[in-house]
């Protein structure tokens, strides 16, 4: 169901239903899926627990993998990139991890551009970030904006984020990990086809604790267009303002990303590269204002 699933939402589909599995006439890759050539990157950090957790799973599941992330917390900073000179280290030693004094969006153009210039990856995995990214708040994210900056260079890519759950917003990343190497392995079977130059996966995974149950399986669904995380600024004493979220789960319906993820599902949401124009709004302005 996985794959079926997958091949769906890599083909443009954005319903709650699946399409069957691929014929036996559906692309077939040139590397084995078992060796693949993986890029990692995150906007928690490069040693935060999601994307630790899901570059030992790769390894382990026979990948190869080069992880190239900022080197302190840069969530929120969407595709933002620095214009100063950027200092990489390799605090592991010889694991094959780097730490990028930037964005996350400077990490994957160092990864791509540098590390990996003569040896491309066959895909990019962003995260697994801690806290969803779904709905309006994927504008924000620099570990969705981190796999668009991937899929506009024409590499096929995924964000991966785990929804915090639980009083104490702890739990394990195990279930986040797994879907990341069943996905990856999936897209393979069918040459990342529809990823890449078109668009790339924003994957959302629910966040086990003791409280909270496994995930139920997988979904493909639209994004919803509201925002669950939302923000007021109140002038708290005169000349300062302060900023205070909010956060509602289940915004867009059941049959929304939000929604489905607050169920226990995990959520798969095909998005674009381009910006999709509105064709009777293209008309109107053209009538408008075209000479």
């Amino acid at each position: 169901m996985l794959l079926a699933a997958v091949v769906a939402i890599s083909s443009g589909c954005t319903s709650s239903d699946v399409a069957p599995a691929p014929s036996a006439t559906a692309p077939t890759l040139s590397v084995d899926p078992g060796s693949l050539d993986v890029l990692m990157v995150n906007d928690d950090g490069w040693n935060a627990p999601g994307i630790t957790a899901a570059y030992d799973a790769l390894v382990a599941a026979g990948h190869h993998v080069t992880l190239v992330a900022p080197l302190v917390n840069q969530s929120g900073r969407s595709m933002a990139t620095s214009d100063a000179s950027l200092a990489v280290t390799r605090p592991a030693g010889e694991e094959p991890k780097y730490a990028v004094d930037g964005t996350p969006v400077d990490s994957l153009n160092i990864g791509l551009q540098g590390i990996l210039a003569d040896d491309p990856p066959d895909v990019v995995v962003s995260g697994v970030n801690t806290g969803a990214n779904v709905a309006g708040n994927t504008n924000y994210s620099g570990t969705v904006g981190a796999a668009a900056a991937a899929a506009q260079q024409g590499v096929p890519a995924l964000a991966v984020s785990a929804d915090v759950g639980g009083a104490d917003g702890t739990g394990n990343y195990k279930d986040a990990a797994k879907i990341v190497v069943e996905l990856v392995d999936s897209l393979a079977r069918t040459n990342f086809d529809g990823l890449g130059t078109e668009g790339f996966l924003n994957v959302n995974v629910p966040f086990e604790t003791a409280s909270r149950e496994a995930p139920k399986g997988v979904r493909v669904v639209p994004l919803a267009k509201e925002a669950p995380r939302t923000v007021k600024y109140d002038e708290s004493s005169p000349g300062t303002w302060t900023p205070v979220f909010a956060y509602d789960a289940r915004v867009g319906g059941s049959g929304s990303d939000a929604e489905r993820l607050a169920d226990g599902w995990t959520t798969v949401t095909f998005l674009p590269v381009e910006r999709t124009p509105v064709a009777r709004e293209q008309k109107r302005l053209s009538e408008l204002l075209d000479e």
